[in-house]
C-alpha cells in the first residue's frame, strides 16, 4: 500500500517469502520520524541504492496495524496538503499535490449494465445525452443558449448522437462543443428526462476549475457560466419554458442527492 501521511510518503509491502511487512521510503527521514512517533519497533532503516526506493525498514504485521491507528487518531486537520505543507513543508505538499491532480479525474466504476437504461422510449421522441458539469469546489456549468432559444435561458449541456456515437461519446463531445470544457465522465443520472422533443439521458462530468468558454463554432451557445448549486436553480428559475425548466430543476435535484457538488 501506499501511504501519504503528515510525517512522510510509505510504501509499504510484504515480499515473497517473508511473514513481515517491509516499509520503503524515499527520504530517509520519512522512515526516522515513522519510528520516533509511531513505530518504536521499527527495524534499523537500511539502504539499498538503485532501487525505487532507497530507504527501507521491517516490522510485524501486527505493530504496523497499531501505528496505522495511532496515524489515524492524530487526524486534527481539515486540509491534508495545508497539513503537510505546515508540518513538512510547501515543497513536499507541492509533489503531494502533483499526485492529487493526477487521479482528480479518475473515473468513477460505473455497473455493467449502468447504461442500459430501462425505460422505452416513446413513438415520435429522439433521445439527446448531456451532462451535468462540476468543478473541485462544487460549482455547476450552466450554457446560455443564443436568443434564448425555445425559451431556454440557462441550461445543461446536450444534444443527439452521431452515426455510431455512444451515449458517452456523444455526451462529451456535446459537452466540448456547446462549453469548451474537456470533460470527464464520473457518474451517471438513471432517469431519463422528458423535453419538449427529446427524451434526455445526462451524465455527471468533472471540469477543469474556471474552464469554459463559447466555441467559436458554436452558434447555439451565448455564454457560459460556473455558479455555486444553492444559486444554479435561481439560474435555471430563468427559464421560460414550464417543460424544460422543469426537467432541468430536476436534473440539478439528482445531481445533488448523489453528494455531487454539496
Amino acid at each position: 500500500m501506499w501511504l501519504f501521511t503528515t510525517i512522510g510518503f510509505f510504501s509499504a509491502v510484504q515480499k515473497p517469502g517473508t511473514d513481515f511487512i517491509t516499509i520503503r521510503a524515499r527520504v530517509r527521514n520519512d522512515l526516522d520520524t515513522l519510528r520516533e512517533k509511531y513505530l518504536p519497533d521499527l527495524s534499523p532503516t537500511i539502504a539499498k541504492a538503485g532501487t525505487d526506493y532507497p530507504w527501507r525498514a521491517t516490522i510485524a504485521h501486527a505493530k504496523f496495524a497499531e501505528a496505522l491507528g495511532k496515524i489515524a487518531l492524530d487526524i486534527d486537520y481539515g486540509n491534508f496538503k495545508d497539513a503537510v505543507a505546515k508540518r513538512q513543508g510547501k515543497s513536499r505538499a507541492h509533489r503531494y499535490g502533483k499526485v492529487w491532480s493526477a487521479l482528480y479525474d479518475m473515473p468513477e466504476e460505473m455497473p455493467g449494465n449502468a447504461l442500459n437504461w430501462s425505460n422505452p422510449v416513446p413513438a415520435g421522441k429522439k433521445v439527446a445525452y448531456g451532462g451535468v458539469i462540476f468543478d473541485s469546489k462544487g460549482n455547476v456549468l450552466l450554457r446560455e443558449p443564443q436568443n434564448h432559444y425555445d425559451g431556454y435561458v440557462w441550461t445543461f449541456p446536450k444534444g443527439r448522437p452521431d452515426p455510431g456515437e455512444t451515449p458517452e461519446q456523444t455526451a462529451l463531445r456535446e459537452v466540448k462543443e456547446e462549453t469548451g470544457v474537456d470533460a470527464t465522465i464520473v457518474g451517471i443520472l438513471p432517469g431519463d428526462y422528458m423535453g419538449g422533443t427529446t427524451i434526455n439521458r445526462y451524465f455527471v462530468m468533472r471540469g477543469a476549475d474556471g474552464a469554459g468558454f463559447v466555441p467559436e463554432n458554436d452558434p447555439e451557445t451565448a455564454a457560459v457560466k460556473w455558479v455555486g448549486v444553492d444559486e444554479a436553480a435561481d439560474y435555471i428559475n430563468k427559464t421560460t419554458n414550464p417543460t424544460g425548466k422543469a426537467r432541468d430543476l430536476k436534473v440539478l435535484a439528482d445531481a445533488r442527492q448523489l453528494g455531487v457538488g454539496d
